[in-house]
């Protein structure tokens, strides 16, 4: 009996150590440049942070190494909340792609909420030869390695995602870097490339004008603003295939418990300000609130499924 009060009165204490928090500014890292869609959503939440928590909410950039630098600083930073980090899937990613990995998300961080996403979609010319992505899938079969498809790089999402699909259905494709979405849109629409695992927003504008086809989008259900294209998960016949850029906060491991559940609250109940839904759509995302057990788990399953494609070595253990 005595051991049990005295753990319900150290954990009173713990709750009530952070009961004003917090007391001085917060500050969120972005670990890639001004202008970038991690930048524009960390604005945006720092804003409604900010108005939310009565303190100032500071937005730092710190790029470099594929956001490797800003990341690993934040890892190493006092697990109070007051530095956090504005993160996408790169999170998951860039360890894989590093001899000495600077950071581990999992062992060295902690979920705050996930805050927006934004949807993939599969693009062929408006005069290639695939009308449908049977078609697509039917061409790798039969040519192995002949079909080629645009990425913005090798261990970007444009090229695992692809890279994933091909080594669950044992097909093969040839990569084809490109500089930027636009280079890669460009390849594929005149026929160099003949399809891109393309952000909805990048590509929407030119699939309305006719110069792209859209053969199928990454999300569980079909978009509003596509709706006779299917889903991945339909054309390729496997429920709950469901992929997406998504953009989210995570603090330093260690971080307590009060203040991940305030932090959360607060990012809840301000996505429903349309103010801040329309700073998020400004780059393309549709707001969606995660909160952090669930937004964990996406990054740690995220986390397993590219050790498959982008590792040269098992993923470690978390």
């Amino acid at each position: 009996m005595a051991t049990r009060l005295l753990l319900l009165a150290s954990a009173a204490l713990a709750l009530n150590a952070w009961a004003d928090y917090p007391e001085r500014p917060v500050k969120i890292v972005v670990p890639f440049a001004a202008g970038s869609g991690s930048d524009t959503v960390g604005r945006a939440a720092a804003e409604a942070l900010s108005r939310r928590m009565g303190v100032k909410v500071v937005v730092e950039n710190m790029d470099g190494a594929d956001g490797a630098t800003g990341t690993a600083a934040v890892a190493k930073a006092k697990p109070d909340g007051y530095t956090l980090l504005a993160t996408s899937n790169p999170f998951t990613i860039t360890p894989y792609l590093q001899k000495k990995p600077a950071y581990h998300p999992i062992r060295d961080f902690v979920a705050v909420a996930q805050i927006a996403v934004v949807p993939l979609v599969v693009v062929t010319g408006a005069k290639s030869r695939f009308k449908t992505l049977d078609d697509l899938v039917a061409e790798m079969r039969q040519n192995p390695g002949k079909v080629r498809y645009a990425t913005l790089g090798k261990g970007s999402l444009s090229h695992l995602e692809v890279a994933l699909i091909n080594q669950r259905y044992k097909l093969q494709a040839q990569d084809q870097a490109h500089k930027s979405a636009e280079d890669a849109l460009a390849a594929t629409a005149g026929g160099k490339a003949d399809f891109f695992l393309a952000s909805l927003p990048s590509a929407v504008g030119q699939i309305n004008k006719g110069a792209l086809r859209a053969l199928a989008v990454s999300t569980a259900t079909r978009m509003d603003r596509l709706p006779g294209v299917p889903t991945l998960a339909e054309a390729t016949k496997r429920p709950g295939y469901d992929t997406a850029v998504w953009y989210g906060l995570v603090a330093p491991a260690g971080t307590p418990y009060p203040v991940l559940t305030r932090l959360e609250d607060e990012i809840g109940l301000e996505l429903q300000d349309t103010g801040v839904d329309a700073r998020i759509e400004a780059v393309g995302a549709r707001a969606m609130f995660l909160r952090s057990a669930p937004f964990g788990g996406l990054i740690g399953y995220e986390y397993r499924k590219w050790g498959a494609v982008a590792a040269t070595r098992p993923a470690p253990r978390p």
